[in-house]
């Protein structure tokens, strides 16, 4: 095996590992806005549990980041910044989970069209979820089944579109329903959050697709 090809193989075995701690702490945003769903003021204590993990997620992701960069920052490696920019881009994906949810403590919801609200929440963190299990895939046929990979990111393409359109009806029925302006303007920052993180996604499969031709 050629150096070359052995440190790409090296890289892609820590960005399956950060893969997996992304698709962790989104599944644990899902949670987390379940029991806030329920009932915000009895789940505080499950709350706080949940979002520590969260947080034990976050700086699990930044040590396979740093250790990703001085690992693979000399010259022999000079050829995988690409790789090195992938990693730096997902573990940017992480805080937008880590954000939601400490929005969602400031959120309360006491609108007559609460369960609508809580029902639209639902399906784009749903879908938030689906993107981010195919981007878990995703990077492992890299290393797997490269084959597949174009295939992998076309479906995150077309989610992403998915996404856009849920969240640009759950921000019309807000503004035409939500009466409080408080509570209006911390959903509406919430949903924004949900968003920009399948868009980073969406990035990020773009740059995977340049990563097969390289």
């Amino acid at each position: 095996m050629s150096s070359l090809r052995k440190v790409r193989e090296e890289i892609i075995t820590l960005l399956i590992e950060h893969s997996r701690i992304i698709y962790s702490v989104t599944g644990d945003m899902a949670v987390y806005y379940t029991s806030w769903a329920e009932d915000f003021e009895n789940n505080k204590k499950t709350l706080e549990k949940k979002k520590v993990k969260m947080q034990l997620s976050e700086e699990e992701g930044d040590e396979l980041k740093i250790r990703l960069i001085q690992n693979f920052s000399e010259a022999q490696a000079f050829k995988m910044g690409a790789y090195v920019n992938l990693v730096l881009r997902m573990d940017n994906i992480i805080n937008y989970p880590l954000e939601f949810v400490d929005m969602l403590g400031n959120i309360n919801l006491k609108e007559k069209k609460e369960k609508e609200i809580k029902k639209r929440y639902h399906k784009l963190l749903n879908e938030i979820i689906e993107m981010v299990d195919i981007l878990k895939t995703t990077i492992k046929h890299l290393r797997d089944q490269p084959d597949i990979v174009f295939e992998n990111t076309t479906s995150i393409h077309e989610l992403e579109s998915k996404i856009d359109k849920t969240y640009r009806q759950f921000l019309e029925f807000i503004y035409t329903n939500v009466e409080d302006l408080r509570t209006l303007l911390r959903v509406r920052d919430s949903i924004v959050l949900l968003e920009q993180m399948a868009d980073r996604v969406h990035d990020i499969a773009d740059l995977i697709r340049v990563l097969l031709y390289q």
